[in-house]
């Protein structure tokens, strides 16, 4: 794993509910990541992150962005120094695009990418009620910027 990686989950909890996540590397041992209702962003340990979203059919696949890798270098400092230190925001969804608080898992990995390395990198969100969710958030991003799936994480 690798800064800028963007991870996201699969699977159903023992609900039956169905899981969508996503978070991004803030390097190769930690994850940033809005964990749901009633928290905040939290800056979690690779570890922790794994065994939380593998195993009993669920996992993570893990996407990089390899034709520029100084831009998910600074996205992920970008949301960890600036939306998780500086910010912190809450969690709510959905939440307005243009704002980092309150702001939801996918919205996270977006802004860290749109504020923090270039603009050039994604598509313009449509609107300010858009909603990007986890699964197909690699398809916000366009051309070279594309990420690629490096690997899948069914176990930790």
């Amino acid at each position: 794993m690798k800064a800028g990686d963007i991870l996201i989950c699969y699977g159903r909890n023992i609900t039956s509910k169905y899981i969508v996540h996503a978070a991004i590397a803030s390097s190769s041992k930690y994850i940033m990541e809005m964990p749901g209702p009633g928290k905040h962003a939290t800056h979690t340990p690779k570890a922790t992150f794994f065994k939380r979203n593998s195993g009993n059919g669920k996992y993570v696949a893990v996407y990089r962005i390899k034709k520029h890798p100084h831009y998910a270098d600074e996205a992920s400092t970008y949301a960890y120094k600036h939306m998780y230190l500086k910010t912190n925001p809450s969690y709510f969804f959905p939440s307005s695009m243009y704002v980092k608080s309150p702001s939801y898992c996918s919205k996270y990995v977006y802004l860290a990418y749109e504020w923090g390395a270039t603009k050039r990198a994604l598509y313009p969100i449509p609107g300010p009620s858009a909603v990007v969710l986890p699964h197909g958030l690699e398809n916000w991003f366009k051309g070279s910027f594309t990420p690629s799936y490096v690997y899948k994480v069914t176990s930790y």
